[in-house]
């Protein structure tokens, strides 16, 4: 989970009181917050569904309405600060989404400072997937002239000096020189043109995602910000810009809104608006074992920062703040009341049903293949069920069908996979600047059409194992495999098999009497580079239910 660091006095001064550490790092502990004190900092765990913890801002937020210091829906006033940022067209095909807002009557400190630098690279990290969904730039407001466009331009197309540097450099300088532009260059590779934000006057305010320029460097003097957040996801875009803002602004600073032009719509953010929904407090009752009144929830939900508009028999319609990402159904409205009515309050009881368990037969099996394959020198990784067709079907150079979301809310998670390889190429995307080779394997479920299930689709238990680099080869491959079913006692045969996702001669399918077990090979070279890897990969994926 996301660790940050914080002042301990930069949190009791953001609380409005001081709080004994004794009694803090306990009211941490019933928030979910994992906390540890190292002279005046301290290093809080927080759960990596929450983003608007990453920040001692957030932190504080939370921490004023569990106390009783101060509760309901926080009010953010916001301005129309008259900016506008055009958005060209030209961007729909590298970083197509865009939004900002303007933050006035800021004074910064050492701590808050050190704040806005550490919240930023947490948004990077984790809601912006390394920069690849979501990237963030801030800027003082006042070194250049509104209105800005994001555009983009040719690899020479301009030359700008970037932040922490002396000396002017093109857009492919930077990725070939700059630290950052060394670090994140993939992010960009294969396109001919570059994101960039300007001001009226032509300067530079940043390359997305990859640096800022040094024109609009933050400094302690700096009294207006702009923020802009460019990407690839727009909800996780303006997600981003909401955590940030309304983080600034329990600082005291003014938030204002700017005007984003696309070709064809306007939009106006940072978008502040609570949304309303309702908790049925019966229902809560009937999960959590509690007897709370609807007055009782309401006073609840008030402490863990929700607005209560009203109630109607046993519901009532709360308002959810904008920051509150990770809230999407009642269940999640029913945690936070058991949260803020204290874990430590539940009682325990045993069921009314006296049974004894043991390991379900798959789970042992799924059990037996985890040790074979840690012995054989292979790390267990752990991906989601949901991925979309790109990942799943076109990256692979393969063709078919899977279960679909009704009510996707994200283009990455749109279907369920049907195979566990595209999974494992792509958490070696994500580590290709670690060393190599690189061995990894999930034992999982795939979830494939069926028109004889009662669903029309059923769960399977699969294996699937990769290595990247020297031993990216179908010989060492075909051993793993093999050493896999000898251990669960398999008989099998190698057959020769022509898979599009393989290399022609270089991929085997697994029979045992009569029914395919799975496939080996090597992956094409298309594949591999689909996944913006350089290197060689052979995989196999076994079918654990096929008997």
């Amino acid at each position: 989970m996301p660790t940050i660091s914080v002042k301990y006095r930069d949190l009791c001064e953001l609380l409005g009181r001081r709080v004994r550490w004794g009694s803090l790092k306990r009211s941490l502990m019933m928030m979910g917050i994992e906390a540890e004190a190292a002279g005046g900092e301290l290093k809080l765990e927080v759960a990596h569904n929450r983003p608007d913890l990453l920040s001692v801002e957030g932190v504080a937020r939370a921490l004023r309405g569990f106390l009783g210091i101060e509760v309901g829906l926080p009010n953010y006033g916001l301005k129309n600060s008259g900016v506008v940022v055009r958005v060209d067209r030209s961007t729909r095909g590298v970083r197509p989404y865009f939004a900002g807002g303007i933050v006035e009557d800021v004074k910064l400190t050492d701590a808050s400072v050190a704040q806005l630098m550490q919240v930023q690279d947490k948004l990077h990290e984790t809601l912006g997937r390394d920069r690849r969904r979501v990237a963030i730039g801030i800027h003082d407001l006042d070194r250049v002239r509104p209105p800005f466009r994001y555009t983009t331009v040719s690899p020479e197309g301009v030359r700008f000096v970037p932040l922490d540097m002396d000396r002017e450099l093109t857009p492919a300088e930077i990725l070939g020189e700059h630290p950052k532009g060394v670090r994140y260059a993939h992010l960009l590779q294969g396109f001919d043109r570059y994101p960039l934000i300007v001001d009226a006057k032509g300067n530079v305010l940043s390359m997305p995602p990859i640096i800022n320029g040094e024109l609009t460097r933050v400094t302690a003097g700096t009294r207006r910000l702009f923020v802009d957040v460019t990407g690839t996801h727009e909800r996780a875009v303006n997600q981003a810009l909401v955590i940030l803002m309304t983080g600034l602004a329990e600082r005291g600073f003014k938030l204002g809104s700017i005007s984003v032009k696309y070709p064809g719509r306007s939009l106006r953010v940072p978008d502040l608006k609570p949304r309303r929904k309702r908790l049925n407090v019966r229902a809560a009752n009937e999960m959590l074992g509690l007897k709370l009144r609807v007055r009782e929830a309401a006073e609840i939900m008030r402490r863990m920062r929700f607005g209560v508009v009203g109630a109607r028999g046993d519901s009532l319609s709360l308002l959810v703040p904008p920051y509150r990402t990770d809230i999407l159904h009642e269940v999640d409205l029913i945690e936070e009341l058991a949260v803020g009515y204290g874990y430590d309050r539940l009682k325990p009881t045993l069921p009314k049903v006296a049974t004894v368990g043991e390991r379900h037969p798959l789970e042992a099996l799924s059990a037996r293949v985890r040790k074979v394959l840690t012995g054989l020198g292979f790390l267990e990784v752990m991906t989601f069920t949901l991925t979309n067709p790109r990942t799943n079907f076109e990256l692979m150079r393969a063709e078919g069908e899977a279960a679909t979301i009704a009510n996707p809310i994200s283009e990455e998670y749109t279907i369920l996979r049907t195979w566990l390889i595209p999974c494992l190429m792509s958490v070696f995307r994500e580590n290709k600047l670690h060393p190599l080779p690189q061995r990894i394997f999930e034992v999982g479920d795939v979830v494939l059409l069926d028109e004889g299930a009662e669903t029309g689709a059923r769960d399977v238990r699969r294996v699937a194992a990769a290595a990247v680099g020297d031993v990216g080869n179908f010989t060492y491959i075909k051993a793993v495999a093999e050493a896999v079913l000898r251990e669960l006692n398999v008989s099998y045969e190698v057959k020769p098999l022509e898979h599009p996702s393989f290399l022609e001669g270089r991929a085997a399918e697994v029979v045992s009497e009569g029914k395919r077990l799975g496939i080996i090979g090597e992956l094409h070279p298309e594949v591999i580079l689909n996944f913006e890897l350089e290197h060689p990969v052979a995989a196999l994926e076994l079918d654990l239910q096929a008997g």
